[in-house]
């Protein structure tokens, strides 16, 4: 397996990962506003990386992660991880915790103290448990009214 960041080839299989993900959380998927997110990052060099797992034996892509350097308004520096997903067919073989350790060690490399994600923890269970491993703690949560 390979860990490394997206490339145009990958754009329909991580398209179609993102697809899964938003139905598991029962959230619209825009797939022209995706790629054209995914177009305009390709072009720019940002402080945003989408970091893909890669099988090289048959080229296929495992799973997926976006990590992201941002800052808070106090101007603190802070990484954030988002959409990590792996393939249904290929979860619980540690594609998922690998992708974590390279956003880690991107976020540090980069000078990064702290790195924050956000998860819906009654969808999330296999990933509310994954980030404990890792040594994330829970510092908040979000309550939304949808009227």
């Amino acid at each position: 397996m390979i860990l490394r960041e997206f490339s145009e080839r990958d754009v329909d299989e991580i398209t179609a990962l993102m697809k899964k993900l938003c139905a598991l959380k029962n959230q619209e998927f825009e797939e022209d506003r995706w790629r054209s997110n995914l177009e305009e990052q390709m072009r720019q060099d940002t402080n945003s990386e989408v970091i893909v797992a890669f099988d090289d034996n048959n080229n296929q892509v495992l799973g997926m992660a976006h990590c992201s350097i941002k800052r808070s308004d106090k101007g603190f520096r802070f990484g954030y991880v988002s959409n990590l997903i792996v393939k249904e067919e290929q979860r619980r073989a540690g594609i998922g915790e690998k992708i974590m350790h390279h956003i880690i060690d991107y976020f540090k490399r980069n000078h990064i103290d702290s790195i924050r994600l956000a998860l819906k923890p009654h969808l999330d269970k296999a990933a509310q448990k994954l980030f404990l491993k890792l040594g994330f703690q829970k510092i908040f949560e979000i309550y939304e009214l949808t009227i």
